[in-house]
């Protein structure tokens, strides 16, 4: 992908923007909007609950906290660092703290990122997107708040598979152009610079 003429990151055709009516909007090409919309169907895929549905009286009482056993402390390194321990130093209270709290906040996860799949499934374009270079995105209050919440969750779990710090972007830099790391860690600066403008496009608003 290209860089962006402001702020050196990764280009969009338009950044986000306030547009007439309130809404918030933006132009993508449309490898970006599948790349979007692949991205953000693999991350609900692993944030919803198990294929294995609950009967309605045992999944009420998991949302209480009530069920039999706790949900087990995840071993893959992206879903810990989605659904973190509430308590590093007391397993007991973690294990508590995840009862209550983890079904939920999967729930909540999986929620905003149908609500992102949707915004982009009706933007204008997708339909005959074969015959377009650019599709608008406009986005309401809420569907704002769902990206914002959604890109967070794409970067965190992209940077927990990369292994990314905060001083370490002369080693990306320094990869081969060919190695596929640096292909994803091009596509996790991208999602950055996409939550910066919709971060700076809401707060203007407050301004």
């Amino acid at each position: 992908m290209g860089h962006a003429a402001e702020g050196g990151g990764p280009s969009l055709s338009t950044a986000f923007r306030r547009a007439r009516g309130g809404v918030v909007a933006a132009s993508f090409h449309v490898v970006e909007v599948e790349l979007l919309r692949s991205l953000v169907g693999q991350l609900l895929e692993l944030v919803r609950d198990d294929p294995a549905d609950l009967k309605a009286g045992d999944r009420w009482a998991a949302e209480l906290g009530l069920a039999d056993e706790a949900p087990s402390r995840p071993t893959d390194p992206v879903l810990l660092r989605l659904f973190p321990d509430g308590y590093r130093e007391d397993t007991e209270a973690a294990s508590d703290f995840r009862r209550f709290t983890e079904r939920g906040l999967r729930d909540r996860k999986a929620a905003t990122a149908a609500t992102v799949l949707a915004s982009l499934a009706t933007a204008d374009g997708v339909q005959p997107a074969k015959n377009r270079e650019k599709i608008r995105i406009e986005l309401d209050q809420a569907e704002s708040e769902a990206w914002l919440r959604t890109l967070t969750d794409l970067r965190l779990a992209l940077g927990t598979r990369l292994g990314v710090t905060d001083s370490d972007e002369d080693e990306w830099l320094s990869l081969d152009e060919n190695d596929p790391r640096r292909h994803v860690h091009d596509v996790y600066d991208w999602l950055g610079w996409v939550q910066e403008t919709l971060v700076r496009t809401l707060s203007s608003a407050l301004e």
